[in-house]
C-alpha cells in the first residue's frame, strides 16, 4: 500500500545497488506513487520499475511522469492495470 511505498521510497533515496524494482500487486495508490516518484528524482541505480496492477490513477502517474523528466536512469517502466485513463495516458506520453 501507500505506507509501504513510502518506506521503499525512503530506502531508494540512498540505494546504489538495486537496479530492478517490481512493486506489482501492492495496492499502491496516488499517494504511494508520489513517494516513489520523489525517490526517483534522486535515485540513479534503478533501471527497471514495475508498478503493474496497482491503483495509481491519473494523479499518481502524473507524479511518476514528472520524476521521469529528471531521471535518465529508468529505461523500462511497466504500469498497466492502474486505472490511469485517458488523462493519465496524456501525462505519461
Amino acid at each position: 500500500g501507500d505506507v509501504g511505498a513510502q518506506h521503499i521510497a525512503e530506502a531508494l533515496k540512498v540505494n546504489a545497488v538495486v537496479t530492478k524494482l517490481d512493486l506489482t500487486y501492492n495496492n499502491i495508490g496516488a499517494v504511494g506513487a508520489q513517494h516513489i516518484a520523489e525517490a526517483f528524482k534522486v535515485n540513479v541505480a534503478v533501471t527497471q520499475l514495475g508498478l503493474t496492477v496497482n491503483f495509481i490513477g491519473a494523479v499518481g502517474v502524473q507524479h511518476i511522469a514528472e520524476a521521469l523528466k529528471v531521471n535518465a536512469t529508468v529505461t523500462e517502466l511497466t504500469f498497466f492495470s492502474n486505472h490511469i485513463g485517458a488523462v493519465g495516458a496524456q501525462h505519461i506520453a
